[in-house]
């Protein structure tokens, strides 16, 4: 489920969502939770609303790094006048951190940019040696096809996001046309070769760079700009009898009520754990988990004295 909020720069919780309301009826009362449920590595977590104080970009604060601090001690913040630390819910959980996401992004475009890049030189070299030109001139058989037709076709961890945005949805689909140009450039750069034309066949693949390469690497930048923002994370100001936090986490999705009946016990075969107290199935199939804020604080920022 793709997070919602990320739109919405603060928010602050209404002061009536507190742990334990009760519903009185026929039956006997039920006490009920209303949780701000987060998305992190694709998974639901679930806050108590008595916890939770404010909803907000990062982008909306500085963080200042603090040295020597643990890795999930990503800094600090100002909030409203009190210095607060930030916990990324994503490290304590063990998982990696979304900067990483980002930088593997970043590390395939390049390589995709640089294939092409390689792509050109082969075909200036047959050109210049008489050397056979073994390159895909498929433009769905290199690497850059084989991705593209995978986010097309619905296979990549890319596809849903590209669907769901239309600004990403528009570049994705500006690289066909200069993609396809730059693959069928091979045939007519050998024709000019056999017909001795060689400066025309290097003109042809120099104009190829200035223009089809170079646009392709110009969409692969704003994509990646584009997805980066939506990579930025959400946080969450939770607050614990004195002791204020922000946790970062990946996106706030919904709020939702819980009979605390309905928490139950963690399997013993779940991974990370530790921060959680329990789970609460929902009706479509999915789950949240319910993160321990005690003793999230109790690691994260303990008590002074």
């Amino acid at each position: 489920m793709e997070p919602d909020t990320n739109d919405q720069a603060v928010a602050t919780l209404s002061p009536s969502s507190e742990t334990g309301t009760e519903f009185q009826g026929d039956e006997a009362a039920e006490a009920v939770t209303r949780y701000v449920v987060v998305e992190v590595n694709h998974n639901f977590y679930g806050m108590p609303t008595s916890s939770t104080v404010e909803l907000m970009s990062s982008q909306m604060v500085s963080v200042t790094r603090v040295p020597h601090s643990p890795a999930f001690i990503t800094g600090v913040v100002n909030h409203r006048g009190t210095i607060i630390p930030v916990v990324d819910l994503r490290s304590l959980l063990g998982f990696e951190p979304r900067s990483a996401e980002t930088e593997k992004l970043s590390d395939m475009f390049e390589g995709l940019k640089n294939d092409h890049v390689g792509w050109l030189n082969a075909l200036q070299e047959a050109i210049y040696t008489s050397s056979e030109f073994t390159k895909a001139t498929d433009p769905t058989k290199c690497n850059f096809g084989k991705w593209y037709e995978s986010v097309v076709e619905g296979s990549s961890p890319m596809s849903a996001m590209v669907a769901d945005d239309p600004i990403l949805k528009a570049l994705f689909d500006r690289f066909d046309r200069p993609h396809r140009n730059i693959h069928s450039l091979a045939q007519k750069a050998l024709n000019f070769k056999e017909d001795g034309k060689v400066e025309k066949a290097i003109a042809l693949i120099d104009e190829s760079r200035q223009t089809d390469l170079a646009e392709m690497c110009t969409i692969f930048d704003q994509i990646l700009e584009i997805v980066s923002t939506r990579l930025d994370s959400m946080m969450v100001i939770t607050e614990v009898g004195s002791r204020k936090a922000a946790i970062a986490v990946d996106g706030v999705s919904f709020v939702v009520d819980c009979d605390d009946s309905s928490v139950e016990p963690l399997p013993d075969t779940a991974d990370n754990t530790e921060f959680l107290s329990g789970l609460v199935h929902q009706d479509d199939g999915t789950y949240i988990l319910i993160a321990d804020l005690d003793h999230i604080y109790n690691i994260a920022c303990p008590s002074k004295g």
